[in-house]
Parts: structure tokens; C-alpha cells; sequence
């Protein structure tokens, strides 16, 4: 994992040296986040799990319209399962990099999509009995493609509407395909640039 941050910290630093203006800032909100369960033969039913993310992000404009934006973002997901009478919450925690081609549409309105790499921080299911650890039976990263869009509003905030497309099965045990699925909104602060 150090090394993919490090291998996209000297490409961002490459790319920004080209581009005609940089900004950087902080954002935090809330997840609205599902799983997809499937094997041969069956399906589960899921219930959304609210949780939340916080990161930081830098704006990379290349022309008055076009540019990227990567992101580093702590994201809490997952879904709920009721089976049997019994109500079980699997809480996944990723490091979510978030690397978007943007197109400004004028200066108030943006829209963004691109791909999404999350590292597995933490896995854990919880039901009444208790919390059990299934960092194991879940892989380490997952990939995702990020659809969305921004309102830039004065005295340097934001507001952004995104969802994730889980792409990748991250389930490690071979029992069957989860795949993750995320909505979020997210209020930031713009620390510096244009």
C-alpha cells in the first residue's frame, strides 16, 4: 500500500508541474453504503449502512474546464443482512483512492468520474452476540468506478454527490461474489489554490 501512495504522490507531483492551477483541500461526510451477495444459486437481500469518510483532495486543472482530481480518503461501508430473525452489520473500513477526470461545467457546477482503488484498513461483523474479526475473509483492495458531481460555493466550501460502482469481488473465501457499493455526500474546504 505504501508503495502505490508513493508511486501516485510522484505522478500527482509530475502532473501538477503541467497544469495551469492546483488547489488542495479537506473533506468529510456521509456514506450510504450496500453490498451486493451472490453465489450459485442465491442472492441475499441487503439493508443500506450509513457510516462516514474524511480525506483530502487536490484539483488539477489543465484548461479553464478540464482536469483531474485524486483524492486520500478513510471511508466506513458495508450493508446489513437480516436472516433467520437475526440482524447482522458488516462494517468495512477502506483507505479509498479516488483518482477523476473533471470537467468543470462554469464555475459553480462540476462533474467527475473515474477509478477508485480502496486498501482494506479493517472487516468486522456485528451482530447481538457480539463483533468478530473477517479482515481475513475479505481481500485486501477493492476497485471501484466514481461517478459524481460538485457545487463550488463561496468562502471557499463545497458540496459533492458521488457514488462508488464496486467493480471487484472482495470476498476471499470463495463462497460466492460482494461486491461493495457507496453513495456519498461530502461538504469541503478548499485550503489553498484557485
Amino acid at each position: 500500500m505504501k508503495k502505490t501512495l508513493f508511486v501516485l504522490f510522484v505522478s500527482f507531483m509530475s502532473v501538477s508541474a503541467f497544469s495551469q492551477s492546483l488547489s488542495v483541500g479537506v473533506k468529510a461526510g456521509m456514506n450510504i453504503a450496500n453490498q451486493n451477495f451472490s453465489g450459485s444459486g442465491f442472492s441475499l437481500d441487503t439493508k443500506a449502512l450509513i457510516g462516514f469518510h474524511a480525506g483530502a483532495y487536490a484539483t488539477v486543472m489543465f484548461s479553464e474546464n478540464i482536469g483531474i482530481q485524486p483524492e486520500v480518503l478513510y471511508s466506513a461501508q458495508g450493508s446489513k443482512v437480516d436472516f433467520s430473525g437475526s440482524s447482522t452489520s458488516y462494517k468495512f473500513n477502506y483507505i479509498n483512492v479516488p483518482v477523476l477526470f473533471r470537467y468543470n461545467v462554469n464555475k459553480l457546477l462540476s462533474f467527475h468520474a473515474g477509478p477508485q482503488i480502496g486498501f482494506l484498513a479493517s472487516a468486522k461483523a456485528k451482530d447481538d452476540s457480539g463483533s468478530s474479526d473477517i479482515k481475513s475473509e475479505a481481500k485486501g483492495s477493492d476497485f471501484s468506478l466514481a461517478v459524481g458531481g460538485t457545487i463550488d460555493l463561496p468562502m471557499k466550501l463545497n458540496l459533492t454527490a458521488r457514488y462508488a460502482f464496486g467493480l471487484t469481488n472482495i470476498n476471499n473465501d470463495g463462497s460466492g461474489t460482494t461486491k461493495n457499493g457507496n453513495f456519498q455526500i461530502s461538504v469541503g474546504y478548499k485550503l489553498f489554490g484557485k
